[in-house]
């Protein structure tokens, strides 16, 4: 099964072509989702189904699913061009909106990554946005509300995409480890399918839990954390899991761990770490995390990272 087929079945989606055929379409609709590769999806299906009839025998393969995606199609409109929505854009978009469609019964604009849309670029679409003329619809995606502005939101039925079901997810991959770190979206999960490092990522995580047991040790792993910079957030969510899995191994519950492949491994070292050590380790995730985000000097905040660990190990035993 392809995602395309996985969308249409989900709630959101099934209330949309309800609200087709009631004649009750928005005429602006703001969807969130944290996972770029579904909100496409997302966006080109429900234009899709706005035009045809038949838009439920269409996937990621059909002509006007390509069509579409990309860019080419005459009457389903894609921005951003470049990395983001710009002003230019939007001036494109107002003048494009009052051309009538060529091919199709509707006009239909696709705002991707509007998180990332200027705030001129979203000042300019307010108008057409809130008063579009007849069959024209905007369908835009957006990783945050908050980027968006306040008046954009105000005139957009808006709609909170979910992870999927890891059930789900299982259908278009077989990559466990994969399946569970993309946490239900499926962009996020192929993704992580395609890395040749993915195992040697998520093996040097877990090493941190099992091998690493003195400061003299800290050097070298610091040293192997920093070759895996560019993964440094994979692997702090490998880290972040096995202290759940952890937990969980704790209060007898080692059915519900999520990293399977390293059952064994938590088990041995579940006894060395205290319920309040884990919850310190899991808060020392959260504090390197901030300083990554502000540009603190990794190397530093790596080793101070690590050498907590032991302490957090220690005196919370």
């Amino acid at each position: 099964m392809n995602l395309t087929e996985i969308l249409k079945n989900q709630d959101f989606f099934q209330e949309l072509v309800r609200k087709k055929e009631k004649g009750i379409f928005p005429n602006a609709t703001l969807f969130f989702c944290e996972d770029e590769v579904t909100a496409r999806a997302v966006l080109i299906l429900t234009a899709l189904m706005l035009e045809y009839p038949t838009f439920d025998l269409m996937n990621e393969k059909s002509d006007e699913y390509v069509r579409v995606k990309s860019g080419v199609d005459l009457d389903i409109k894609v921005f951003p061009k470049g990395d983001k929505i710009l002003v230019a854009d939007a001036g494109e978009i107002v003048t494009e909106v009052f051309v009538k469609p060529v091919n199709l019964p509707n006009k239909i604009f696709l705002l991707f990554d509007f998180d990332v849309a200027t705030e001129e670029a979203q000042n300019k679409l307010l108008k057409v946005i809130e008063e579009p003329p007849q069959n024209v619809y905007f369908l835009i995606s957006s990783s945050s509300q908050d980027r968006v502005l306040p008046t954009i939101r105000s005139r957009c039925e808006k709609i909170k995409i979910n992870p999927l079901p890891i059930e789900e997810i299982r259908k278009i991959s077989t990559d466990e480890l994969a399946n569970v770190l993309g946490r239900g979206y499926i962009g996020k999960t192929l993704e992580y399918a395609q890395k040749d490092e993915l195992k040697n990522l998520s093996n040097f995580a877990i090493s941190l839990f099992t091998e690493m047991k003195n400061s003299k040790q800290v050097l070298r792993f610091s040293k192997k954390f920093l070759e895996y910079q560019s993964e440094k957030d994979l692997i702090l969510q490998v880290l972040a899991l096995a202290i759940e899995d952890i937990v969980k191994i704790k209060c007898d519950s080692e059915n519900l761990c999520k990293l399977q492949d390293y059952i064994v491994d938590l088990k041995n070292v579940e006894a060395e770490f205290s319920v309040r050590a884990l919850c310190g380790i899991f808060n020392l995730i959260t504090d390197l995390r901030k300083k990554i985000e502000f540009n603190a000097n990794l190397t530093i905040s790596i080793d101070n990272f690590l050498l907590k660990i032991l302490e957090v190990k220690y005196l919370c035993k």
